[in-house]
């Protein structure tokens, strides 16, 4: 599902686009393609009309992936700071396109005229729409195309970067496509005349372009995209469920959140889910309603270290002599079930803290050579892997509905992302990112080649000292996305939670 902030962007880009075609290229498409452009016939028409679409919507998508890779690369992108300026920068073209105001800088370019008597027209059409796509190649009618630039590059998610571009090509290919086939008719005649004689119209257009850029910048400064935010200070291991949230405590014990009132637990490793809290304290697993805290069941399990509830099910991770990790699932009725085995792995390999969602639970199996994030199905008892990678970790998997949260750590970043379980890595979205831990130099000795630069496959490696500062375990709810950050220090490690907005 697409936050706000997403949607605001994909709404300001496709009436960017559709602006933008108010133009005397825009005309000219309309003139060329249409019915009196050419001898083709209706075919041409409709070929050179898909072909338009296809390059718009390439040159859109080349544009604004490449300056949000641009912002990924030179790590600006995701900064709270660029951000915040970016937001006063929508603003600012917002009140802009309200008033009116030219357009600056403008580029005073038009589409080469020729190409469409040296080339098949749908060759040509595919190019002219390729042209108008990119944005910046011919005359800019609204301020949103910078504004919307300038904004990618902040946000450096080059998979937004690229859903954007596919909305300002789809804008810039809309009103071509849907007049050109009817260029030579009464109704093409009065839109294409709407278009050439009516400012009021272009008016209008950019006022909604104001409109929408309002939105985003208001989505850019309310929502948790600018910036992590802390919510429990000397804090591990988030759980939520509800309006419930509780974490671990370094040393003590677990407390719960509900609304502004907090309670210490009688145990640690607290885990929410369903109607149901369970918490740890010595060899005995209590679980308990959570609105209420009245105990369900105590169970005595030894070793036992990491839990996780959902309504049907108490899963829980038990270590036993020579590091062998195991995990095991116990179904909630009216008795608590007998433990059924669904994970296990021998040193060096480890498994996860475990993360449930009705039937389904997940965790994570980290060895020397991969890792992967492990899905099972506790009625069926069908096992899939989501997720696996040999280049980084991917570590303390939450699960939500169809949604999968993890961190991602490779020599390069630490990631915080959010998926589908049913998608691939690649349409994960990059939710927070922090340096690395591993300590990097620039790879080369002053004065030589730098061929060969470490490491390998860094989109821009910063070098520097060792990081401190380490992504730890997750939990998802609804709106938001939580990640320990756990950071090394001379005389104790510290840790918090922070939270950001999905």
């Amino acid at each position: 599902m697409l936050s706000t902030l997403e949607l605001s962007l994909l709404v300001a880009a496709l009436l960017a686009g559709i602006t933008g075609t108010w133009s005397p290229c825009g005309l000219s498409m309309i003139a060329t393609i249409g019915p009196s452009g050419h001898s083709g016939g209706p075919r041409t028409t409709v070929a050179s009309c898909a072909t338009f679409a296809v390059g718009a919507i390439a040159g859109g998508t080349v544009t604004f992936a490449g300056l949000a890779s641009l912002g990924s690369l030179a790590r600006i992108g995701g900064d709270g700071l660029a951000l915040a300026l970016a937001a006063a920068l929508a603003i600012a073209a917002a009140l802009g396109e309200a008033g009116g105001v030219r357009v600056v800088p403008q580029v005073r370019r038009q589409v080469p005229e020729h190409w469409r008597r040296v080339m098949p027209l749908a060759l040509a059409a595919a190019l002219y729409g390729l042209l108008l796509g990119l944005g910046f190649t011919t005359f800019v009618l609204t301020l949103a195309v910078w504004a919307l630039a300038l904004i990618s590059v902040a946000i450096g998610d080059p998979l937004l970067g690229g859903l954007v571009g596919v909305a300002f090509g789809a804008g810039r290919a809309l009103p071509v496509i849907a007049i050109a086939p009817l260029a030579d008719r009464r109704t093409g005649v009065r839109l294409t005349e709407l278009m050439a004689e009516r400012p009021a119209a272009l008016r209008g257009l950019r006022l909604a372009d104001g409109v929408a850029l309002a939105l985003c910048a208001v989505t850019l400064v309310t929502t948790d995209a600018v910036a992590a935010t802390t919510v429990a200070a000397g804090a591990t291991d988030p759980t939520v469920a509800g309006t419930s949230f509780a974490w671990d405590r370094p040393g003590g014990n677990a407390l719960l959140q509900r609304g502004d009132e907090i309670t210490a637990l009688p145990g640690t490793s607290a885990a929410l889910g369903g109607p149901f809290l369970a918490w740890r304290s010595g060899d005995d697993v209590t679980l308990a309603r959570r609105a209420t805290l009245a105990p369900v069941a105590t169970i005595a399990l030894r070793a036992v270290n990491e839990l996780s509830v959902s309504a049907r099910w108490l899963v829980y991770r038990v270590r036993g002599v020579g590091g062998t990790d195991q995990l095991l699932a116990r179904p909630i009725g009216a008795a608590i079930g007998e433990p059924r085995l669904i994970g296990s792995a021998r040193a060096p390999e480890q498994l996860g803290r475990p993360s449930i969602d009705g039937d389904i639970v997940v965790f994570h199996v980290a060895g020397r050579h991969e890792s992967r994030i492990v899905q099972v199905d506790l009625r069926s008892g069908r096992r899939r892997t989501l997720r696996r990678a040999r280049d980084r970790q991917l570590l303390n998997p939450a699960v939500l509905g169809n949604s999968l949260l993890y961190v991602s750590a490779s020599s390069c970043a630490q990631q915080l992302r959010l998926g589908g379980r049913g998608r691939g890595r690649s349409a994960d979205r990059l939710l927070l990112e922090i340096p690395a831990i591993a300590q990097h130099d620039s790879g080369y000795q002053r004065g030589y080649s730098r061929q060969g630069r470490f490491p390998a496959g860094c989109e821009s490696p910063r070098p520097g000292p060792q990081r401190r500062t380490t992504l730890w375990t997750t939990a998802l709810s609804r709106r938001a996305a939580y990640v320990t950050r756990l950071r090394a220090q001379a005389n104790a490690p510290s840790a918090r939670i922070v939270r950001v907005s999905r």
